[in-house]
């Protein structure tokens, strides 16, 4: 009788919903719950490509497609005898699995309904904002792994956007209210457990901890990088998001996205505080992601934001369009572009106000640079 054993659950309600499961030599099959038999859990039991459980797991599949549409018409029921943790005996069925009457509904995508309950305990557990994070790279279909360079990359990019949601938030606080707030570490992320069970995932929290009403800075970033999230399937409306986050946040969505294309993933996340009910939950699919990058990479200057500086001029190179401004907050050096301001007439060591164009480049390391770029200047 061919055995199979519990790995992952992927969909809870009081209870595994959907699990997969692998056979003695390495065989990857999906259970569902179905109808009991005798007042006994009983499930839906079938082998699996692992691409195609792939896709599933990142929802660009919905389970009854996964079920049906597979080369091998082999498939089973079980009944568990105790908990998942013991050997679960397949039974084969002879009828056709198309026929079968209690095949999930078409349309059931496993990051409609994520089980991120993991956040939540987290949280709690460590009594502070915990974010879980879930990516299904290519390389993820056949086993729990995930190349070093995908793992950084996604890893950078999130913090990096979190960086800029973080600023974007405190932009729309009062400057008493700002200057309140101890902002020493409130955008960072640790990472807590580096690989958990199931789909590559990862958990992380926040750096900084709460404050004595249990409500953490990290969670003002977040709740601006939901609303990026809100609306992946209709591009239009996420432009129109993204447009209102012009800035550094959006740039770096942009690359986020870009980066989800480039590395065939995508992307599902979770957050909680401690007080929440329930986590909060956003994904963005490989096939969704696309079509963003194609409408997003259209709109000019998306990433990039007015900066006003006024010091004294420390260097002012006509011919390379170079120049150095010491203000008070510190030393900053820019360029001029082609057809910009020419730096003719200014005179070192005069105030002057200059206008730029602050513009973020990400390095081959997935780092930031960034450019000033003067669009005007007036004397002070």
């Amino acid at each position: 009788m061919k055995m199979i054993r519990h790995s992952t659950t992927l969909y809870y309600y009081d209870g595994p919903q959907v699990f997969e499961a692998r056979d003695a030599i390495g065989g990857h099959y999906i259970a569902v719950m179905v109808e009991p038999d005798g007042g006994k859990e009983q499930f839906l039991v079938a082998g699996v490509e692992p691409e195609r459980l792939r896709q599933f797991r990142m929802g660009t599949l919905d389970l009854r497609s996964l079920l049906v549409e597979r080369g091998e018409p082999e498939w089973f029921l079980a009944l568990p005898d105790g908990d998942l943790d013991a050997p679960l005996s397949l039974q084969p069925q002879a009828s056709p699995l198309a026929s079968f009457a209690h095949l999930p509904e078409p349309g059931f995508l496993l990051h409609d309904r994520p089980t991120m309950a993991e956040a939540l305990r987290e949280a709690r557990a460590r009594n502070n904002l915990v974010m879980e994070v879930a990516v299904e790279p290519p390389e993820a279909a056949a086993e729990h792994r995930i190349r070093m360079v995908t793992l950084a990359g996604l890893l950078t990019h999130l913090q990096t956007m979190v960086k800029h949601a973080y600023g974007v938030a405190l932009r729309e606080l009062s400057l008493d209210t700002r200057r309140s707030i101890d902002r020493s570490d409130a955008h960072l992320l640790d990472v807590v457990i580096p690989a958990a069970p199931g789909s590559f995932r990862v958990v992380l929290e926040a750096s900084k901890l709460p404050d004595m009403l249990g409500q953490s800075e990290m969670a003002r970033a977040l709740q601006r990088i939901d609303a990026l999230f809100d609306n992946v399937g209709d591009p239009q409306k996420t432009l129109a998001m993204v447009k209102t986050h012009r800035g550094h946040l959006a740039g770096a969505y942009l690359r986020m996205l870009c980066f989800l294309v480039q590395s065939r993933s995508g992307l599902r996340y979770s957050w909680a505080e401690p007080n929440f009910q329930e986590p909060r939950a956003r994904a963005v699919t490989e096939a969704e992601a696309g079509p963003l990058v194609d409408l997003l990479s259209g709109v000019s200057n998306l990433g990039a934001e007015n900066v006003t500086l006024v010091g004294a001029l420390e260097r002012a190179d006509v011919v390379s369009g170079a120049w150095r401004l010491a203000t008070q907050e510190g030393d900053y050096s820019g360029k001029t572009k082609e057809g910009g301001p020419s730096l003719a007439g200014l005179k070192l060591g005069n105030t002057y106000r200059f206008t730029c164009l602050e513009e973020i480049e990400e390095t081959q390391g997935g780092r930031e640079q960034r450019t000033l770029y003067l669009t005007d200047h007036e004397p002070v």
